[in-house]
């Protein structure tokens, strides 16, 4: 019997080159960003970094920023779209994401009335700015803290369903204090928050919810716990 040898041709895999976009001072331009980034069609970058930016008395090492790396030629420019002042929030610790409006949306982890954080929205310059260094306007649809709703949004990120309505994950609250699933709708300008879920911490459901939530398409919403009862090993839920 004969054998036959087959050879298989494989394409050689292309180098990658590793290059640094900017590296954070922890000043003005912030510091420690822990979440990922957020991609445009122009391929410009956005992010959130959870220190530096503007300091006070409610955060001496700087409430955070949202941040935009602007593609230019073969470089890119780095600018300060927003520095966080604590009433306002505090900590971002989640990406921001592109709404419906083309406005950005994200959550920080604490700051805002209640100090256990908020939901907001950053809107771009109404016209045309001549830098890529204009600053954008923020608004607080909702702050954290609320008996019964959750708090410490953590690093989840949002996600928008078809009529406009707003879900995340809270890393503490709810009914239980073990976090929440919330839903946050607007009406008549005014954004009201929906618990949901609250998890119970117990072996059906977890705790914790440290991630956000995805939708598919009949608008059922999945994530993960980091914890569940007996062996603390997390959960993934609709």
């Amino acid at each position: 019997m004969c054998g036959v040898l087959t050879m298989l041709a494989t394409a050689p895999a292309l180098a990658q080159t590793y290059t640094v976009l900017h590296s954070f001072t922890g000043g003005d331009d912030g510091g420690q960003p822990t979440a990922g980034l957020t991609i445009d069609r122009e391929e410009n970058l956005y992010g959130t970094a959870d220190m530096g930016g503007y300091t006070g008395e409610q955060c001496s090492l700087g409430c955070g920023v949202v941040f935009k790396l602007t593609h230019m030629n073969s470089g890119w420019v780095f600018s300060s779209l927003y520095r966080f002042h604590g009433p306002d929030g505090q900590t971002p610790e989640a990406r921001v994401v592109f709404g419906p409006d083309g406005a950005l949306y994200g959550t920080t982890n604490a700051g805002g009335t209640e100090g256990q954080g908020v939901v907001f929205r950053l809107s771009p310059p109404a016209r045309i700015c001549a830098h890529v260094s204009c600053p954008w306007t923020e608004t607080v649809l909702h702050s954290f803290g609320a008996s019964g709703g959750g708090v410490r949004p953590g690093n989840g990120d949002l996600v928008f369903d078809q009529a406009g309505n707003i879900y995340g994950t809270t890393f503490d609250g709810g009914s239980y204090g073990n976090g929440a699933v919330y839903e946050i709708s607007p009406s008549n300008g005014v954004w009201a928050e929906s618990i949901i879920y609250s998890f119970r911490g117990t072996s059906e459901d977890g705790e914790e919810p440290t991630a956000g939530v995805i939708l598919d398409n009949a608008e059922n919403l999945y994530g993960t716990t980091l914890v569940s009862r007996p062996d603390d090993a997390g959960t993934v839920y609709r």
